[in-house]
């Protein structure tokens, strides 16, 4: 049976958008395995977008016996 393990990336948005050198950072995670599965934005007080909330899943390693 397959399991998952999770990370979840808060990342704080200008102007409604995500700065475009965070690619680096999203190109390293796949490479680590991980697969974007969810984004959803985030008001905190202000009512505008203030992050972005991401979440990915990887597949977790076989246990060794």
């Amino acid at each position: 049976m397959k399991t998952w393990e999770y990370k979840i990336i808060n990342v704080r948005s200008e102007n409604y958008s995500m700065d475009p050198r965070r690619a680096e950072e999203l190109n390293r995670l796949g490479d680590e395995g991980w697969e974007l599965v969810s984004i959803t934005s985030i008001n905190f007080k202000t009512g505008a977008t203030d992050h972005i909330g991401m979440v990915f899943k990887r597949e977790k390693a076989a246990a060794s016996v």
